[in-house]
């Protein structure tokens, strides 16, 4: 998961469960001047696995008081990570609204991936969590989409973790053919979706 947090929006209570974070999430922290942490927060960001990144807003950029620079920094950034093949889960730590139709925009261009805006890191895992409850969108026949990294998809039994996956966590036809796409150039899109067809056709077609 990729954290971005509007530091000047939602302080260190934005920050509130960092510490349960793995080593394979990355959290940008932006800022535009000295910020005010407490030791709790200090302590929490020490014991976080993540992939923890500073972002001060630039002295010259705040001498040209553009209003919400920090905003559009954050917004430009998360936008070309959007665009990186393999990258689809983002989410904005911030309380200010705004965000919501650049997240809006970005789902448009981008469906295969999933952008969301919450108050602190700790309301987005809970999220996470009630999801992996809420149970299997669909049956997929697991032997014969394993049979196919011996078959037809041998030469990508190195990306079977990944297209395994998408397959399993999708929820429509559309879905699996938008994360492909995302996650591989377009021959091997085309021959993995080939491939998945009979696999992924008891789907919904969207």
């Amino acid at each position: 998961m990729n954290y971005y947090v509007d530091f000047e929006n939602v302080g260190c209570a934005g920050l509130a469960g960092i510490e349960k974070l793995t080593s394979s999430d990355t959290v940008r922290i932006y800022y535009s001047k000295n910020p005010g942490v407490d030791m709790d927060t200090v302590v929490s960001i020490r014991n976080s696995k993540a992939d923890i990144v500073f972002s001060k807003l630039h002295d010259s950029i705040k001498q040209m008081n553009i209003i919400n620079a920090l905003d559009i920094i954050l917004s430009h950034d998360i936008a070309q990570k959007v665009g990186t093949p393999g990258a689809r889960d983002f989410c904005v730590i911030s309380n200010d609204k705004d965000y919501d139709k650049i997240i809006s925009e970005l789902k448009k261009s981008s469906p295969g991936c999933n952008i969301a805006r919450f108050p602190n890191i700790g309301s987005k895992q809970k999220k996470v969590a009630v999801k992996a409850v809420v149970k299997p969108v669909s049956k997929i026949d697991e032997a014969a989409l394993n049979s196919l990294f011996k078959n037809d998809l041998k030469k990508f039994v190195n990306k079977k973790s990944n297209i395994v996956n998408i397959v399993r966590t999708s929820r429509s036809r559309c879905d699996v053919n938008s994360r492909i796409n995302h996650s591989f150039n377009n021959d091997d899109s085309r021959k993995i979706m080939a491939a998945l067809k009979p696999i992924i056709k008891a789907l919904p077609g969207q």
